[in-house]
């Protein structure tokens, strides 16, 4: 049997590259990790060639990424393009409303952060700015190390990770390099309901952030940036309180959709 430029076979049947471009990408959203080529070949019944090259495609277009080990996951525009469904889909709605509702009260941009049982980052995957001509912001599918930042600890705070597993890589002179002041920053934040973070991955930006639940599991972490300039001489308790609410409302929220994961 023969097949146009655009099919291949599979099972005795020609399958559009549409569709086979969409299985792929399908195959990359259902697992938090890296995938082989093998792996996501069999997943979606293409061959290991066509595979490839979808893959290849996929990456230079950013809706893929290769990673070292030449495995691929899901690339930042296509963390971004699930970002935009969050003001089209009713249930998803309900998270931007609420993250739109913490900007009007603190002032500063909220990112929310999905986590996966067993990883060492977090991912942010959709983003609520502020009005500020000076703000942060920061790329949808960005990866964040769990020891430095805010939300990053808040997740500590609240999952079952032994703090000794971690690479407390130094990215600023305030990152924790240590499991001590590791330990004692997420105690407080256990304490608290709510981490901070003062310029700990990157010079100029403060956080404040707290864990996100669906259920009894942690699934994520909501947190706002405040550049260093406009932290409030006070200190951030007032923020943290709020940020814990609205965390709370959104962990009531994911429970009653049944979110397994964000």
């Amino acid at each position: 049997m023969t097949t146009d430029q655009n099919g291949e076979e599979k099972g005795g049947q020609s399958v559009p590259i549409s569709q086979r471009v969409t299985d792929t990408l399908y195959a990359l959203t259902q697992s938090s990790g890296v995938l082989s080529v093998r792996t996501i070949a069999e997943a979606t019944g293409n061959s290991r060639s066509s595979t490839h090259r979808i893959l290849q495609a996929l990456a230079d277009s950013q809706y893929a990424e290769q990673r070292e080990d030449g495995g691929y996951t899901v690339g930042r525009r296509l963390v971004e393009l699930a970002a935009r469904v969050f003001g089209v889909v009713p249930g998803l709605k309900i998270v931007d409303d609420i993250m739109t509702a913490l900007v009007a009260q603190v002032g500063e941009t909220s990112y929310l952060a999905t986590y996966n049982e067993g990883e060492t980052f977090a991912t942010f995957v959709h983003r609520v700015e502020s009005n500020h001509s000076v703000r942060h912001v920061q790329a949808l599918g960005t990866r964040l190390p769990l020891h430095a930042g805010a939300v990053g600890k808040a997740i500590l705070s609240a999952a079952d990770i032994d703090l000794d597993s971690l690479d407390l890589t130094k990215f600023t002179p305030q990152t924790p390099t240590t499991v001590a002041a590791l330990k004692k920053d997420v105690e407080s934040a256990r304490q608290l309901g709510y981490a901070t973070s003062f310029e700990e991955r990157v010079v100029g930006v403060d956080g404040v952030a707290a864990p996100l639940f669906s259920g009894d599991t942690v699934v994520g972490g909501l947190t706002v940036a405040i550049p260093t300039s406009r932290a409030p001489e006070g200190g951030f308790e007032a923020i943290g309180d709020i940020v814990r609410e609205r965390a709370h409302e959104l962990s009531s929220a994911l429970t009653a959709m049944g979110v397994k994961h964000i």
